[in-house]
């Protein structure tokens, strides 16, 4: 990368920082809420995806009673295995979200753009309507009285619902990611504006240059000022070839299996090693139970305090404002908590989890930011009339976990950068 284009992508990056954190300032509000946002083309086209998206749920919801009606007949005992449609988007205190598997990553790409929008979302929709013409034939199709020889036939009809309800799953996540990012868009125009023309000028250049972007990665975490490192984390290195980095976090999450699901995607994806060398995350995790956080003084560890009308915690699925909600949690520790229209960061701290499903990559694309990790993608767009926005990604390096949160992984550089910056922070500190 020649100096002159090094020294207009910093220039850019420099005035992105601010999008690149942007995700916490999110609330939880419901999109179609904002009023002054109504008459805007985003706004009217996302009703006509919201729209074609409630078709969706309603024709899975009649093809479910269809076939539980067909089961109960003549194979009660795939009942069990016939999961109701998820509802929609569900926010509230303990709403948890499903964890998934991670897709296995592609090979390491090139620094590429990929992009969103609201004909893209109906296009998935009307797939998968399409998609469940052929399962309502055969359930029409189906001989009654049932025949005792088809139960293989209702075991097939079964599998093939269950992967529409796996299809419909990120068709949810696609027109939730467009309410979220188109409203952004338009509220904040003058900051996309200028992660386009840094997206812009890296395409522009990679024409000339292949490989012209990349050092982006490193160049946006420059430009961000580094790793901002917590004080509460602790960075040990026990033997020559082994660096250990514990977090303290606290959670009010009533469930243990999720907690355990959460800390083993946490530290498996931050362990990485290099020759010899081993590099790990240790989660220190305290439970807080809801009681506990609304009777006691907020911010503070207190003997629990029985609950009355007027410090009762909420109940599950009661809406939270998540600011004084975090802030209830002791300072000095990492916080995992819920209550979010969608998972992300608040504060730098709290993980904020959303009702959508979550594979464990992405788990640890967030817990990046507790360890003071910018995203490293930048996201801007391009205004397609009364379609709303296109809304675009530039993804510099699809190896890295905080450039690419679906297919990236934490590398050896991450550790060394926390490392580093550690450093800086004791030499500044006089330790």
């Amino acid at each position: 990368m020649n100096s002159a284009y090094t020294r207009e992508v910093r220039a850019v990056v420099k005035l992105s920082v601010f999008l690149l954190s942007a995700v916490w300032l999110v609330s939880s509000t419901a999109w179609g809420d904002q009023a002054a946002d109504e008459t805007q083309a985003y706004a009217v086209r996302g009703r006509t995806t919201e729209a074609h998206q409630r078709e969706l749920r309603e024709r899975l919801e009649r093809v479910h009673a269809a076939l539980s009606r067909e089961l109960q007949r003549a194979a009660p005992d795939l009942l069990p295995l016939l999961e109701p449609p998820p509802p929609g988007a569900v926010i509230g205190y303990q709403i948890l979200p499903r964890v998934t598997s991670d897709v296995a990553p592609p090979p390491p790409a090139k620094p590429h753009v990929v992009s969103y929008s609201w004909p893209w979302s109906d296009t998935l929709i009307a797939r998968e309507i399409a998609a469940l013409d052929p399962l309502e034939a055969d359930l029409a199709a189906l001989p009654a009285p049932p025949a005792t020889a088809d139960h293989a036939r209702y075991e097939s009809l079964v599998t093939n619902y269950k992967k529409a309800i796996e299809r419909r799953r990120p068709i949810d996540a696609d027109v939730g990611y467009n309410r979220l990012w188109q409203a952004e868009i338009a509220h904040n125009r003058p900051r996309f504006d200028r992660n386009t023309t840094l997206i812009d000028a890296v395409v522009e250049r990679q024409k000339q240059e292949p490989d012209a972007a990349a050092s982006l990665s490193k160049e946006i975490l420059a430009a961000a000022g580094g790793v901002s490192l917590p004080d509460y984390v602790k960075i040990e290195h026990p033997t020559e070839h082994e660096w250990a980095v514990t977090v303290p976090l606290v959670t009010d999450v009533t469930d243990p299996e999720f907690i355990g699901k959460f800390k083993a995607a946490v530290e498996d994806a931050w362990h990485v090693h290099e020759g010899d060398d081993e590099f790990r995350v240790r989660l220190a995790i305290d439970l807080i139970s809801p009681v506990k956080l609304y009777c006691d003084s907020p911010g503070v560890a207190a003997a629990p305090t029985p609950p009355t009308k007027e410090c009762a915690p909420p109940k599950t699925g009661d809406p939270v404002d998540a600011g004084a909600h975090v802030a209830r949690f002791p300072a000095g520790r990492a916080v995992l908590t819920t209550g979010a229209a969608t998972l992300h960061v608040m504060g730098g701290r709290a993980i904020m989890l959303a009702s959508h499903d979550v594979a464990p990559r992405l788990f640890a694309h967030e817990f990046g930011h507790v360890l003071g990790f910018p995203d490293l993608y930048l996201r801007g767009y391009r205004d397609v009339g009364n379609d709303g926005f296109q809304v675009m990604e530039l993804v510099p390096d699809p190896a890295d976990i905080m450039s690419s949160p679906g297919a990236g992984t934490v590398l050896v550089r991450h550790f060394q950068e926390m490392i580093a910056a550690r450093e800086v922070q004791s030499a500044r500190s006089g330790h």
